[in-house]
């Protein structure tokens, strides 16, 4: 008995100081998205009294860095320890899209049954009508105006039953094909959502009865953003327009559902170790070892879906221009990394798909030129050599190109090998004919004693068809070599002015409406008759 009663005491004092386990309801207001991962700030308020307590964060994702957990907040308590954990009986909550299409599944069903008790209805009136079909009895004749009228109504009423059960029978089809499609989706939605969910614990000491406010950060992978551009130019003299955006996708488990969000450039997978400069030893028999450390650099996904913004549906002004996402974001430069704050509300669903945000618009100063490198091909391209970019601190990615209100292509910004003028191709225009042709009378292929020596002679025609004048740059190339035994001479190039170092020969032209200009670059190659050299 005394055992007993010892063991009852000691459960009651367990129960005592045991902390009192409550679940905290938070919702994401915050995320800070980073090139590889995501900062995410849940926030929640809760009513303590004083006593110890276990405050339990529920449905969060399962790939919480348990190393990144925060927890800050208001209110007269004291935070004891911060710690995670996965829990595999309770999933997470069931998602607006999982509830809508049971809904629809429940209603569809509803609309089943009731067209099968019309059809039951239906046949079972056929039935009674074929039962009682017949005129007349045994002991009289059939009246032929009795029989008349019976038949115009057995005729009648079973055409409109049969019609009725052919029209159920389609419905009843439709249905079904309706039910495995909505079931089809929501059995897709429940394996995801089927899940075990992860909770973050915080072990508190309420001091005071009061409401106690929690900010809980913490980061999770699959997740990231890539930045894309869109570049238009108008006409020449006008600045080029750079919109700079960001796609935005998550794979996390959790929805974000209208947050704030916050566009990182810095990358917290990536290692912060300095380098280490080791020492590089030679060695004989021309083998070198070189040992050296680096960073290594986290991928990026360049490509990513298109997706659309959501629009609300609100009075507007038919006569007021549209507003740009542009205009709520602002810049915050760090020491190691820059961040872009957007004062808007979006949502990402956790689908591995992009949101496309607008980041910021600039207006930069450009010099539009065209260019041509008729060996390659004979078409001018529009350039537009956009200064003043470097200030800033663009990240290299793809770019949609706009020329006068029209998609021309896709190019690419790569600040990190472009030096102070960035080159941006705005497109083909036909209205500049370029012609690059053999001229027959340089070129000859002749043997000299132990040599061969090949001369190619080319004729370029740049004609200018369009109303006004134009600056056109031309490359072309001489042969070079790092054989002493191959000789290559530099004929002629007509005024252009040649890289030693590559060859390249480039023409700075100015043509007049309707000018022609004619360039010719000539050449010869001399080298041992016994071996092959192609040469164009």
């Amino acid at each position: 008995m005394k055992t007993v009663l010892f063991f009852t005491m000691l459960l009651s004092a367990m129960f005592v100081l045991a902390d009192d386990e409550k679940v905290l309801s938070t919702s994401i207001r915050n995320v800070t998205v980073f090139l590889s991962g995501a900062q995410v700030e849940r926030t929640g308020t809760i009513y303590l009294n004083t006593g110890n307590y276990d405050i339990v964060i529920q449905d969060l994702p399962t790939t919480i860095d348990p190393n990144t957990i925060q927890v800050s907040g208001k209110g007269n308590i004291t935070v004891l320890s911060v710690e995670n954990r996965i829990n595999y009986l309770k999933s997470q909550i069931k998602s607006k899209k999982v509830l809508v299409l049971e809904d629809s599944l429940e209603m569809l069903r509803g609309q089943i049954n009731y067209q099968n008790a019309m059809l039951t209805v239906y046949n079972n009136e056929e039935a009674m009508i074929l039962a009682n079909k017949e005129i007349g009895g045994d002991d009289s004749g059939v009246d032929i105006a009795a029989l008349k009228a019976n038949a115009d109504f057995y005729r009648i009423r079973l055409t409109d039953i049969k019609t009725k059960q052919l029209e159920v029978g389609i419905k009843l089809a439709r249905l079904n094909k309706d039910i495995a499609r909505v079931q089809q989706q929501l059995n897709e939605y429940n394996a995801k959502q089927n899940q075990p969910s992860g909770e973050i614990i915080v072990r508190v000491i309420a001091n005071a009865a009061g409401n106690a406010t929690f900010v809980t950060r913490y980061n999770v992978q699959n997740a990231g953003w890539a930045p894309m551009y869109d570049i238009r130019a108008t006409d020449f003299g006008n600045p080029v327009k750079l919109t700079f955006k960001a796609g935005i996708y998550q794979s996390t488990g959790e929805n974000w559902e209208k947050v704030k969000l916050t566009l990182s450039t810095a990358n917290p997978n990536q290692s912060n170790n300095k380098p280490v400069l080791n020492p590089w030893y030679l060695y004989f028999n021309n083998y070198s070892y070189r040992s050296q450390s680096g960073n290594n650099r986290a991928a990026v996904p360049m490509s990513v879906a298109d997706s659309k913004a959501e629009v609300s549906k609100e009075e507007y002004d038919e006569d007021k221009n549209f507003e740009s996402a542009v205009a709520y974001t602002s810049v915050t430069e760090y020491p190691i990394n820059f961040e872009y704050a957007i004062d808007l509300p979006y949502s990402v669903e956790t689908n591995g798909k992009a949101r496309i945000v607008q980041v910021k618009e600039y207006e930069l100063a450009a010099l539009y030129q065209y260019y041509a490198a008729p060996k390659l091909d004979n078409d001018a391209f529009l350039l537009a050599r956009v200064t003043g970019w470097e200030k800033y601190n663009l990240l290299p990615g793809e770019s949609n190109v706009f020329f006068q209100e029209t998609y021309v292509g896709k190019s690419y910004v790569n600040p990190l090998t472009a030096l102070d003028t960035l080159e941006v191709s705005l497109g083909r225009d036909k209205s500049i004919s370029i012609k690059r042709e053999m001229v027959k009378d340089y070129t000859s292929d002749k043997f000299i004693g132990t040599s061969r020596k090949v001369t190619k002679g080319w004729e370029i025609t740049v004609r200018n068809n369009k109303s006004k004048e134009i600056d056109i740059v031309i490359d072309d190339q001489f042969p070079i070599t790092t054989n002493k035994e191959i000789e290559i001479e530099k004929i002629e190039f007509s005024g252009g002015i040649v890289d030693e170092n590559t060859g390249k020969v480039v023409w700075n032209l100015k043509l007049k409406p309707g000018e022609t200009k004619k360039l010719f670059i000539k050449y010869s190659v001399k080298f041992p008759k016994d071996q092959n050299i192609i040469v164009y």
